[in-house]
């Protein structure tokens, strides 16, 4: 076997492992879209012959290995593997594409690995056996009705905005401060650090922050904006995100019915999916959303160069 740089000519090959791999992932978990754009897709790798590896057997694609190279302010210098990023016969091909591919994203700096998988044994335990764990998980919910819990007596709902900047940022502190807390211990996660990132989203048409009230206090919010294509999701896709509670306020199911409220609105604006991120580590997130009804989909496994 032979491991290279992609070419013009292996791009066929590519398309049609992706789509056999994406089609296996929709029949295991149907919350899953097969479907994607041939022709778009095909164009993107002829862009990306250089970032993108394959492994050639006796002439015939094997495997290929292709990582997005992003910096962030959260999570450092990384190589970003996405669903119809990677494809392999078996461990050993996928040994040898990582070592090369991985290799070079190190020469640029890249010492943080993430990748999203199906998650299941049979998909994460090759990426087990190569150094990475587990990070986040992607939840799906299909939206297929209203919702009806109601908030206890004193709490209100509205719509923020640009207005609510201090109001967002201050609630973000409070999930950071819940995430630093054990298991989880992301010490070094500060979302309030980064202000103009947030008053950009206040301030788009699209997104939607939702502010719960109590006697005139900001005791909890959350984001909602519509979910860019990307593989796997399906159109008409909410994301959800930044649910925070402050701590005397939990367990009056502010969340619940905090989420209840931004899905019936999204129900309403012709969105037929839910999708939101939790860390595997934060249990009590993990719970909640399972229970609220989201789904496991993909996991995003992560690997720090040098940690071990």
């Amino acid at each position: 076997m032979t491991v290279r740089q992609s070419q013009l000519g292996d791009v066929d090959s590519i398309v049609a492992r992706v789509q056999q791999r994406l089609a296996r992932d929709a029949r295991i978990n149907p919350l899953l879209n097969p479907s994607f754009s041939i022709d778009v897709f095909s164009d993107a790798l002829s862009y990306a012959l250089n970032l993108t590896w394959v492994d050639v057997k006796d002439g015939v694609v094997v495997g290929h290995l292709y990582g997005a190279l992003l910096a962030s302010s959260e999570y450092d210098n990384g190589a970003w593997i996405g669903p119809d990023g990677v494809s392999f016969d078996d461990i050993d091909v996928l040994a040898d594409l990582y070592a090369e591919a991985g290799s070079a994203w190190i020469g640029q700096g890249a010492l943080e690995h993430y990748v999203w998988v199906l998650d299941e044994p049979e998909d994460t335990a090759p990426w087990h056996e190569l150094g990475f764990a587990r990070m986040h998980l992607r939840g799906v919910l299909a939206l297929n009705g209203p919702r009806h819990h109601t908030l206890a007596p004193g709490y209100v709902i509205r719509r923020g905005g640009p207005d609510d900047l201090a109001v967002a940022i201050e609630l973000d502190r409070v999930l950071d401060e819940a995430q630093q807390q054990g298991p989880s211990f992301s010490l070094f996660v500060d979302h309030s650090s980064r202000p103009e990132e947030l008053l950009e989203v206040l301030e788009d048409d699209e997104a939607h922050h939702y502010v719960v009230e109590y006697s005139g206090d900001s005791v909890a919010q959350c984001l909602t904006f519509p979910l860019e294509a990307r593989r796997g999701s399906f159109d008409k896709t909410l994301h959800v995100s930044a649910v925070a509670v402050r701590p005397e306020h939990e367990h009056r199911g502010v969340a619940t019915a905090l989420i209840d409220h931004a899905l019936n609105d999204a129900v309403e604006a012709g969105f037929h999916y839910a999708e939101t991120n939790w860390r595997v580590t934060n249990r009590r997130a993990g719970r909640f959303w399972l229970r609220y009804g989201f789904s496991p989909t993909y996991v995003r496994l992560h690997r720090t160069i040098g940690a071990g």
